[in-house]
């Protein structure tokens, strides 16, 4: 196996043989989620949309799981098919080439049956709060205003156009859009429920279409932006001030520990906690003489042990004869409900893994869950099943010795799901059992949401865990985590979980093959991409059970952390917009040294100026991760 770590080969790999710098973000579907300059991501967002011959609009490319699109490889190309209400078929192809200029993205539609039809139309909504008291300008004609007031209806435009732009009030935000062929474009000035946007709407067909029809429609898509260069922010270090404890940084090794990506992980990214998965279903068969899937966890386990690396241990899946519902549905159903008759089977099953593992591979989990109970995926627990599992399965591991405590929660997204914990945090018989509160970040959340989860561990005086730390729980997808924009995003998260939730250990998801860090071929060469080197920033440069100190930014867009541990520190400043530079203040005086990420460059290392009466300036590249670490300071 060839394990590398240069950074240049990597970049190699990640770029393009036309450009290499981002100009959008997609989902797993193909959908622009986002433009992307100097100054950072734009939140326009594509869509294909039927129009009915009732006028009702109907999405085509949405997360469904009979709508999702399959996608070219490493290409930014995807084909789709899709069914409208009345039974008809059809099949999108969707196409981005990202050249210096900007990029062309291509819709392609052709019917498979007789699509009735108004339009099928490609909808690009732009932000509101970019655009507003700017205007739009189809081909020569004079410009629209975009104003605050609606004008008498909602469409500001109707009409053929070869090419439309739209601007800021100043001009120094526009984007230019040119379409081949000609076609009829309509731009409405939207506000409902889902949101607010300036909604231009091109017609890739207009009309019913027969089968065996096609269509096409090529969109060069074009964005400047020219905003004035930021004024110098402020970030000042309050050392005195310690908010919270912190362990450190780890990750999930769930599934495909067979993988060489998880051994190429586990020798260069550190780990302060980890996750695996039990898997009961291989277990409950493979007993006697464990398989190959079963012996990597059980040697993954063994080597977290070595390295001295506290783990979670969960459950997605259990043996049919568990449920209420025993071999009625497919593996994927959700919700599967446990039968209260199985449960001293049950509890024989779970104790057999962990006192197997501990005697086998001295490795014994720290802690226990069901995977996302809340939403049952795929064990479902209301939270007072949540409750009497903590206190039945905990009762048993105390029995058999072990020392694995009950994880509360391990609910996913953090939105207002710390409730689904309420009920067993208030019951002390249950508590007695438990030994953290878990919790996984998919889709984000508020400030507020992120505090309720540090508040509730704080409140019970137990450590807080981000047992799955991920940005889109479908990005799996067709690789749709796979750019610098997925990382520039898993780097914010990290950054908010650590200002508002304070956790005490994060588990990203995952270190194996799925949301892999790294490409691999099939020789078995790996080469790490920039969110690899994104993620090794906060793994390898914060120092472990350190002290996570107040930083305050001057900026709210520019995020800080800072750690402190044995006189050494180390200080992650986020970047996602425009160069700028960064006046620190509070520093203890030390020599400094800069660790940075860029799309382009990753983590390239020097020597900061030395700082001087508590202070520095360093100058933050766009789109940027750079992390400042000192030696003990000088006395």
């Amino acid at each position: 196996m060839e394990f590398t770590m240069r950074p240049s080969l990597a970049l190699l790999l990640l770029c393009l043989p036309a450009a290499c710098a981002e100009k959008a973000a997609y989902d797993s579907n193909g959908r622009i989620t986002a433009l992307i300059s100097d100054s950072g991501a734009l939140g326009v967002t594509s869509n294909l949309i039927a129009v009915l011959p009732g006028g009702k609009r109907v999405p085509l490319m949405t997360r469904r799981d009979d709508t999702r699109a399959t996608r070219q490889g490493l290409d930014l190309a995807w084909s789709l098919t899709f069914t409208l209400p009345d039974g008809a078929r059809g099949r999108a192809t969707l196409k981005s080439e990202e050249d210096a200029a900007g990029l062309r993205y291509t819709v392609s539609v052709t019917a498979e049956s007789t699509l009735e039809v108004d339009a099928l139309e490609l909808v690009l909504d732009l932000p509101h709060a970019a655009f507003v008291k700017g205007a739009i300008s189809p081909d020569a004609a004079p410009p629209i205003p975009l104003a605050v007031v609606r004008a008498s209806g909602p469409v500001l435009f109707h009409g053929e156009a070869s090419t439309l732009r739209a601007a800021s009030p100043n001009a120094d935000l526009t984007l230019d859009l040119a379409f081949a062929p000609r076609t009829a474009i309509s731009v409405i000035d939207r506000w409902d429920p889902a949101g607010r946007s300036y909604q231009l709407r091109a017609a890739v067909v207009r009309g019913s279409m027969q089968s065996g029809a096609a269509a096409t429609l090529s969109t060069a898509i074009h964005l400047t932006n020219r905003a004035p260069a930021p004024a110098p922010a402020r970030i000042t270090l309050d050392s005195a001030r310690t908010r919270y404890r912190f362990d450190g940084f780890g990750a999930n090794y769930c599934w495909n520990n067979q993988s060489p990506v998880s051994a190429y992980t586990m020798a260069n990214l550190k780990l302060a906690w980890a996750r695996t998965e039990l898997k009961a279903q291989q277990w409950d068969k493979q007993r006697a003489n464990p398989g190959a899937e079963l012996r990597a966890d059980f040697e993954t386990m063994g080597r977290l042990a070595q390295k001295n690396v506290p783990f979670v241990i969960s459950i997605w899946w259990l043996p049919e004869r568990f449920y209420t519902d025993p071999y009625e549905k497919p593996r994927s159903a959700h919700v599967r409900t446990i039968d209260p008759a199985r449960w001293d089977d049950l509890l024989d099953l779970l104790g057999s893994y962990l006192v197997y593992a501990k005697r086998e591979y001295s490795a014994e989990p720290a802690l226990f869950s069901f995977n996302e109970a809340n939403i049952g995926i795929y064990v479902g627990l209301t939270p007072q099943s949540h409750t009497e599992a903590i206190k039945r399965i905990g009762a048993h591991f105390q029995k058999l010795g072990l020392k694995t405590k009950m994880l509360l929660g391990d609910a996913t997204g953090p939105r207002d799901t710390h409730k689904f914990a309420l009920d067993a945090a208030a019951d002390p018989d249950a508590l007695q059992y438990v030994g953290a509160v878990g919790f996984h970040s998919w889709g984000g959340g508020t400030a507020e949401q992120y505090t309720a989860w540090g508040d509730l561990a704080e409140w019970l005086h137990l450590p807080l865990l981000v047992t799955e730390l991920g940005v889109d729980a479908d990005a799996y997808h067709n690789r749709a985590y796979d750019s610098f924009q997925y990382g520039l995003e898993e780097a914010r998260m990290t950054q908010e979980l650590l200002l508002w939730a304070r956790p005490q250990g994060t588990q990203y998801w995952q270190f194996t093959n799925d949301y892999s860090l790294v490409h691999s071929d099939r020789d078995g060469k790996i080469e790490p991409t920039a969110r690899f080197w994104i993620l090794k920033h906060f793994t390898d440069l914060t120092p472990p059970h350190s002290e996570v100190l107040a930083a305050d930014s001057s900026d709210p867009g520019l995020l800080a952390t800072a750690f402190r541990a044995q006189g050494s520190y180390t200080i992650h400043i986020l970047n996602t917009g425009a160069g700028r530079p960064v006046d620190l203040a509070g520093l203890p005086d030390a020599a400094w040294q800069i660790t940075e990420t860029t799309e382009s460059a990753p983590y390239q290392q020097r020597p900061a100026p030395m700082s001087g009466n508590h202070a520095l300036r360093v100058d933050l590249p766009a789109r940027s991760l750079v992390t400042l670490t000192s030696p003990e300071p000088r006395r």
